[in-house]
């Protein structure tokens, strides 16, 4: 139904003069009759005058309540096919929008600034800039500039029509919000989103969003009426959800229904708890609410199943149908009736096989003669395990109740069990409606959170302003994905607000959600400072402490780190990925590892996949998971667990086609769903893949003393014989990686020695010293063309470790003692002095 909305007040049209004389007659005439009545109540003996009397002081009582509501609440003018906006707003409204007409008329000021200054003298409109983080004194110093700048040419009834615009847009944001009148803060949102160029430039100077003085409005309207309380009010119901022990049996308006005292003792009525506005306070999830409405009031099969992950939301949908279903704001089939939750931990307590038969057999015939309940099932899954292998499942027993056309049951299930339990029972599914409850968006979050910062607030004695909220809700949904938001926003600032609460701060800023959210995923967040910037200005210098040459390959990687830490790199993929192609033994992996301590600060950050083992096309599934749900992917597990990491893809060319297809993906959105419709974000991984390939093109080319720069860019090209061109356009870049010479392997077994010397010293306090003829010698023995480097790991094994591990447990060596290790005459020889 297309509605007229408008605001028309004849007072709007009339002179000031007219309008100031309206007023002093209507306050001159109710101060006369109150006289009046007062006299007539002391000084009169004559009853009739008395009781008239009496009656006068109900009449002004009743007008003193309603001085500062409208004549028609919100709710009320929004059944209606026209709206006049002037019926519901507030004396305070109205007078606002009538001083700032006058005022607009007679100086000739913007008529939006003009309603933004007298807005400002509310005090609920200055906690709006209160929180978020805006000097009321600067904006109202800047106000007043552009109120001089500003001018308008409008006639009177343009003039007049700018402001009923802003009051129809007033009622918009009322309705949105829950407000039951017109109130001046939602002007204030309305004259923010009217997109003049004044209000918007005003607004720029002090980098506020529209949409955030939209979500804030809660604060103004709520914040201030809740002092002292400590639990959920009855219009925040759905944001605590709690056990409520006080039962309702009802029966329908015509008396047809019939109690249901078994059903009660496995249960919880939904609509009972609704109806005291217990529950039933819902954000987001509209598609999800229309298409679960829809499917349980469609004749023949009135049933639906939601599936989604725990946190997202299922059991608040469910309790906002109850409250709606006792507004009577739902389909004529749904009128009257009772929604149930269906207790199945109760319900299979204590019972063995033929207990729980009887007792559903009982339930189910119970639900049926009452003809006025629509059952909910949580955990519905649950029902399909209670067979012993003898008996019939649970599920199996409530069949003819799910297929009768006239009880609606609605079923909730995780998507892995729906996927390994359900799915596979076409029967059963066949009588349902799958609806998909996904996560809600972060504005929505954003508004839930607002909420419940209300509550928070009262219970910590703590301002939380609005950055927090939001940067709460954008950290929540970019790092932790054990839960689903607004649950992990909301864990963020619930301990953001104990931080503050604990060092006595009193106000709650996006600086202290930081700092939780940093302690809490050990991701660095807040932008690089101090010693982190200086280590990331120095990372080639502390690669290279570690790595011998290939320097292309880490300036590229420390420019990427760089890149990411300063907020500068790609939005929407990883942090970088990197194809570094070259022989065995030159670095490839050794970097990923060094990267991954100094950065990550931990090598068991670096996840590893060997390629190698994923050339089937089944393969696959262990990255992401199998179909059915059976087991979950490696690859995306890793990810959901460790969300910054370093990611490391070793012999890359060797996999299946159909995996480096996956990667397409990754590279470019840096997102990867699993199986179980999961999504895995690589926004905060470093992904690095290697390969062998075209190793001796590299080689030759070095030796003919071609850069290594150009060396890639050929490299590249030659790549298409292994992978799509796609694909290698997606990396951040490809690195070749040279040959090392004797110097650099000798430069890289003079590393490994002194990781042995920090070993022995630390663990026996033994000093180690080898000589460079030593040296040299590990160096010849530890290189081979065909694995480069890698050898060198187990020469000094043989050479070094095994032989003080030998002189260690034979007490020929001991702490204090200093162990010289040569090499003359072919053979290596070892010195111990005390």
């Amino acid at each position: 139904m297309a509605q007229n909305i408008f605001f028309k007040d004849k007072r709007l049209y009339i002179s000031s003069l007219g309008e100031l004389i309206t007023r002093i007659v209507f306050y001159s005439w109710y101060a006369v009759f109150s006289a009046a009545t007062i006299v007539a109540l002391v000084f009169t003996n004559v009853k009739p005058f008395f009781w008239a009397a009496v009656l006068a002081t109900l009449f002004l009582l009743s007008r003193l309540i309603v001085v500062r509501k409208a004549n028609r609440s919100i709710s009320e003018l929004s059944r209606r096919e026209s709206i006049n906006v002037a019926d519901c707003a507030t004396p305070s409204a109205y007078r606002i929008i009538s001083a700032s007409f006058r005022r607009a008329q007679i100086t000739k000021e913007d008529p939006h600034l003009v309603l933004l200054f007298n807005l400002l003298k509310r005090r609920d409109v200055r906690n709006i800039l209160t929180r978020l983080d805006v000097s009321y004194a600067d904006f109202l110093a800047k106000l007043r500039e552009k109120l001089d700048a500003n001018k308008h040419d409008l006639n009177l009834n343009e003039l007049r029509a700018e402001f009923e615009s802003v009051a129809v847009s007033a009622f918009a944001n009322g309705v949105k919000t829950f407000e039951k009148f017109v109130e001046p803060r939602n002007l204030f949102v309305a004259a923010v989103f009217s997109g003049k160029s004044a209000v918007t430039n005003l607004l720029n100077i002090f980098e506020i969003n529209p949409s955030d003085i939209g979500e804030m409005v809660v604060f103004a309207k709520y914040a201030g009426g809740l002092s002292g309380m400590k639990k959920t009010p009855a219009f925040l119901g759905g944001l605590v959800f709690g056990q409520d022990p006080v039962r309702k049996r009802a029966v329908n308006r015509s008396w047809t229904s019939r109690p249901t005292s078994f059903l009660d003792k496995f249960s919880r009525d939904f609509t009972a708890q609704a109806r005291r506005e217990k529950i039933g306070f819902l954000i987001g999830h509209d598609r999800e609410y229309e298409n679960m409405l829809r499917a349980v009031s469609m004749p023949g099969k009135p049933n639906v199943i939601l599936v989604g992950e725990p946190g997202s939301g299922i059991t608040t949908l469910v309790a906002h149908l109850a409250y709606k279903m006792t507004k009577d704001e739902v389909p004529k089939v749904l009128f009257d009736k009772r929604l149930i939750s269906l207790d199945i931990p109760k319900l299979l307590a204590g019972a063995d096989a033929d207990d729980l038969s009887e007792r559903i057999r009982s339930l189910v015939a119970e639900v049926v003669m009452a003809g006025n309940v629509v059952l909910f099932i949580d955990n519905m899954h649950d029902l399909f395990r209670t067979s012993d292998g003898k008996s019939v499942n649970a599920i199996d027993m409530f069949l003819p109740l799910i297929s009768n056309e006239n009880i609606p049951v609605i079923g909730a299930t995780y998507p892995r069990e729906f996927k390994l339990i359900v799915e596979p029972r076409t029967d059963f599914l066949n009588q349902f409606e799958v609806v998909r409850v996904d996560e809600i968006s972060e504005e929505e979050a954003v508004r839930f959170l607002a909420w419940r910062s209300i509550l928070l607030e009262r219970e910590f004695r703590v301002v939380i302003t609005f950055k927090a909220i939001k940067k709460a809700v954008e950290l929540g949904h970019k790092y932790f994905h054990d839960k689903m938001l607004p649950g992990s926003a909301s864990d963020i600032l619930k301990e953001a607000v104990i931080f503050a609460a604990d060092k006595k701060t009193k106000s709650v800023s996006s600086d202290e959600v930081i700092k939780v959210a940093e302690l809490k995923s050990k991701i660095p967040i807040k932008s690089a400072a101090g010693d982190e910037a200086d280590k990331l200005l120095n990372l080639e210098e502390l690669i290279h402490k570690k790595l011998v040459n290939q320097s292309s390959a880490v300036s590229a990687v420390s420019r990427a780190l760089r890149e990411y830490r300063s907020g500068l790199s790609r939005k929407g993929g990883p942090i970088a990925s990197f194809l570094f192609v070259g022989p065995t033994g030159v670095g490839k992996t050794e970097l990923s590892k060094i990267l991954t301590e100094i950065q990550f600060g931990s090598k068991n950050l670096m996840q590893r996949f060997d390629m190698s083992e994923y050339q089937d096309r089944q393969s696959t599934f262990r990255l992401i998971g199998n179909p059915d749900g059976s087991r979950t992917g490696t690859l995306t597990d890793a990810v959901f667990s460790n969300p910054y990491s370093l990611i490391l893809l070793d012999e890359f060319e060797k996999a299946n086609a159909d995996i480096l297809n996956l990667f397409l993906q990754v590279f470019d959105d840096g997102r990867l769903t699993d199986s179980l419709g999961k999504t895995a974000n690589f926004e905060n991984t470093i992904i690095i893949a290697t390969s062998n390939a075209h190793s001796n093109l590299i080689k030759q080319r070095i030796e003919e003393g071609v850069p290594i720069e150009n060396i890639s860019e050929e490299i590249k090209k030659k790549l298409t014989d292994y992978f799509k061109p796609e694909l290698i356009n997606r990396f951040s870049d490809v690195v070749a990686f040279r040959n090392l010479n004797m110097e650099e392997i000798k430069t890289i077994a003079g590393l490994l020695v002194n990781e042995v010397r920090g070993t022995i010293m630390s663990s026996h306090g033994i000093e180690l010293m080898v000589d460079d003829a030593a040296l040299r010698r590990i160096a010849e023995l530890g290189y081979s063309p065909v694995f480069g480097a890698r050898p060198l790991r187990q020469v000094i094994s043989e050479k070094i470790r095994s032989v003080l591990a030998d002189k260690i447990l034979r007490k020929e060596i001991s702490r204090g003692n200093a162990v010289n290790i040569s090499f003359e005459n072919g053979e290596f020889e070892l010195l111990v002095t005390k």
